[in-house]
């Protein structure tokens, strides 16, 4: 089985409480990371499970179920150009011409800060970009996928279980198209 890594921003736990870790701990979440951030509680996951969706899922009920709220899942879909880079394994420069036309065409627009200087990206929409020019894997095409629904529909409230059914149709339909 592969490791997955992504992380869970939750709250509604007292991070000064006695048994604050041992509740992840117990609840299955032996292989996060946890700390407290800008008031949140990150938990850094390096989990085992077939597939992406799989350990996410897997992730989300333990972390429920030690008593904490999901908020969210990073990494975020909005992406600079320096994440970019980063996700990409390709230097800023690099991604700086992509984006301006320069070395290829069809490069995707921001979708936020656009009159800025510091504009954003959409993860998915990039790395499906990215993976047509071959500069990602298709695993990189779909994990983006699925934490950018995943990330929508827990600001919709769907219930867990029918979060699982939609991000598990991703792998079975093959969900990105390289």
């Amino acid at each position: 089985m592969k490791v997955h890594e992504f992380t869970i921003v939750a709250s509604g736990l007292d991070p000064n409480a006695d048994e604050f870790e041992d509740r992840f701990f117990e609840a299955g979440c032996g292989d996060a990371t946890i700390s407290f951030q800008k008031g949140a509680v990150v938990l850094d996951f390096a989990r085992r499970a077939p597939n992406f969706v799989k350990a996410l899922v897997s992730a989300l009920r333990d972390v429920e179920r030690a008593g904490a709220k999901v908020e969210r899942i990073e990494p975020d879909h909005l992406v600079s150009i320096s994440d970019i880079a980063r996700r990409s394994g390709l230097t800023r420069a690099a991604i700086s011409h992509y984006s301006k036309g320069m070395r290829a065409s069809a490069f995707p627009a921001p979708v936020a800060r656009v009159t800025s200087d510091s504009p954003l990206w959409d993860w998915y929409e990039v790395s499906r970009w990215m993976r047509r020019e071959r500069h990602v894997s298709a695993d990189a095409v779909l994990e983006a996928r699925v934490v950018k629904d995943a990330n929508l529909m827990l600001g919709q409230s769907v219930p867990r279980d029918r979060l699982a059914k939609r991000l598990e149709r991703h792998i079975a339909k093959n969900a990105v198209v390289a």
